[in-house]
């Protein structure tokens, strides 16, 4: 990243562009997937929910001049690897793992994620 970049985003700001009508949808679209799926939906929806916060933001410059928006390139395949990992760990410490996954999802969804 250029200096000049950087120097604007000290001082810049972020911006939501989702609604709370797409969060609503989002939620009932992800509980017909679970029913449907008897409950192995839900392991994926904390992924589908980080990238759609991450992917609804844009990032502003100190002078509001919008410099890029984030986005989370977090494939399928690398989802079901993950989950199956924490699965396992959930497994093997009786429960106690699982809010971990959350924690984990977030570091997971961050980490693929990119200014365009």
């Amino acid at each position: 990243m250029s200096e000049s970049i950087r120097q604007s985003l000290a001082h810049g700001r972020i911006g939501v562009s989702f609604t709370m009508m797409d969060v609503v949808g989002h939620v009932i679209l992800w509980l017909i997937i679970s029913v449907v799926t008897l409950g192995v939906g839900l392991f994926f929806w904390p992924y589908s929910a980080a990238k759609m916060i991450i992917n609804g933001i844009t990032i502003y410059d100190s002078g509001d001049v919008r410099v890029g928006k984030l986005q989370c390139q977090l494939s399928a395949g690398q989802q079901i690897g993950h989950i199956v990992l924490w699965l396992v760990i959930s497994v093997v410490t009786f429960g106690i793992g699982f809010p971990f996954y959350l924690f984990g999802v977030a570091r997971t969804a961050l980490n693929k994620t990119e200014i365009v």
